[in-house]
């Protein structure tokens, strides 16, 4: 058994066991079986080229509290969303990202929160929507590649992961670009990565970001909705949930100057992990679609009710 395999069962503090536990029933006692029956489920689907060590099977039963079906159906969707959208998976290694990566754009602070919480920093505004920077979707592929590096590691995996978006610079030419996207970015996020995205909270928001964000809620799940909050420069708001003591000092926080270069570093280094991914695939293509959009609900972002969000 190789090492990866054996650090998936035993890197788990006391005090982290005991919360995958509770808020994620996994047991111990439990787990080599449940990595197993989940590995069955993989091996025996020849349409479907993945990882089966221990270590991978375990972030998707994590993310779905250790029930066999929903692990694999996120698996399956994980798989179906890279050949659905080869823009995004093509060339899929962090040099290829190295000119976001210098913009600044994507970054995960140093310090978990109070909560244990990556935190990921977001500043889509930096990037260049004239075509200097490549298309936007360079930009969703720096936090997937960021979010696929930070998923490995168990506590991240048992605490989960919090986003930070700096909406500073954003225009109405950039929602071009984003909202395009929409659908595909909330599938990918929701529905097909193995994480628990604890909230996204955004900060220095244009009135612009009102209208984007209206185009975006459509596909959110409720619960995804109750987590996302609008804190424009109110960082006392901002700290009722992310800790000062680990924010910079751009956003009220007590950490020196946000910088996302120490990522940056640590991203472009980690080249060799990714090098299997495009390997890696799901030949089924007659698959119902991860979730039915409702009509009623775009049209109305469409012709403008948008207005209407409550922003805290």
């Amino acid at each position: 058994m190789s090492e990866e395999d054996n650090s998936a069962r035993s890197m788990l503090s006391k005090q982290l066991t005991e919360k995958a536990e509770k808020e994620l029933k996994e047991k111990p006692e439990w787990r080599e079986r449940d990595i197993q029956g989940l590995r069955d489920m993989v091996l025996e689907n020849k349409d479907l080229k993945c990882p089966t060590d221990n270590a991978f099977l375990l972030r998707f039963l994590r993310a779905r509290k250790f029930n066999y079906e929903r692990a694999y159906e996120l698996l399956l969707s994980h798989f179906r969303q890279r050949s659905e959208n080869p823009d995004v998976f093509k060339n899929f290694k962090p040099s290829s990202v190295k000119h976001i990566l210098e913009a600044g754009v994507t970054g995960i602070l140093p310090d978990r929160d109070q909560e244990g919480r990556r935190v990921i920093v977001f500043r889509p505004g930096l990037w260049k929507p004239d075509g200097s920077m490549g298309p936007f979707t360079d930009v969703f592929k720096t936090n997937i590649l960021s979010l696929m590096k930070v998923i490995k590691e168990d506590e991240t995996q048992v605490n989960g992961v919090i986003m930070l978006g700096d909406m500073a610079g954003m225009t109405m030419t950039h929602a071009r670009h984003v909202i395009p996207n929409a659908r595909r970015i909330s599938t990918m996020l929701q529905d097909a990565f193995p994480a628990r995205f604890k909230g996204i909270h955004y900060v220095n928001e244009p009135t612009v970001v009102g209208y984007i964000f209206g185009f975006i809620k459509p596909f959110l799940k409720e619960k995804m909705k109750k987590r996302i909050h609008f804190h424009c420069q109110d960082w006392k708001s901002l700290h009722d949930f992310i800790t000062a003591d680990v924010l910079p000092s751009d956003y009220g926080g007590n950490q020196p100057q946000y910088s996302n270069k120490a990522w940056m570093e640590t991203l472009l280094a980690s080249e060799d992990e990714y090098k299997d991914e495009e390997t890696y695939y799901l030949k089924e293509v007659n698959i119902a679609p991860v979730f039915t959009e409702n009509k009623q609900d775009a049209m109305e972002c469409v012709t403008g009710t948008y207005k209407k969000l409550s922003i805290d």
